[in-house]
């Protein structure tokens, strides 16, 4: 299942300015407050990963970023995330809540089952069920996931 993903434009530090470069934007700095590019920068979403598509060949100076900033298409791409195996069906939509785990050397607690760039109660669209084993150590039965996070507005009825 493919998904053409949307694109957005915002500026970026040139050193991170790659196509398929991924990063989690962090919110503004100290040093945006006089920035007069600032709203280029920040209306991403907080704590979110996005991937960078396309990158154009300005630098614009930057008080954050020592070597500039250019302009970046970037996208939020898909996740990799654990669910109980029972509702790992593709194409379901599935409200993501961190694992109840306290095992914090595990190499999927913070990839995977408890990642700070998801918030409990999003709902996520699986794309695709991956073929890893994932070994849980608490005994939950896990199938590790892409999902999609589901940018519908919610409508009332």
């Amino acid at each position: 299942m493919t998904v053409e993903k949307p694109l957005k434009i915002t500026l970026l530090g040139v050193k991170q300015s790659k196509p398929g470069n991924k990063f989690i934007f962090m919110g503004e700095t100290e040093n945006c407050s006089e920035c007069r590019l600032r709203g280029a920068c920040l209306k991403l979403e907080k704590n979110r990963v996005y991937e960078v598509a396309n990158v154009k060949d300005t630098v614009h100076a930057c008080d954050v970023f020592a070597q500039g900033v250019q302009t970046v298409e970037i996208f939020e791409p898909s996740y990799l995330v654990t669910t109980g195996a029972k509702l790992a069906v593709e194409g379901a939509t599935v409200t993501f809540s961190h694992r109840d785990c306290d095992l914090i050397d595990c190499p999927h607690h913070f990839h995977h089952c408890c990642p700070n760039y998801l918030k409990n109660g999003e709902k996520l669209t699986i794309i695709k069920i991956s073929d890893e084993v994932v070994e849980c150590e608490q005994g939950y039965k896990l199938k590790l996931i892409e999902v999609d996070r589901n940018m519908k507005p919610a409508h009332d009825e």
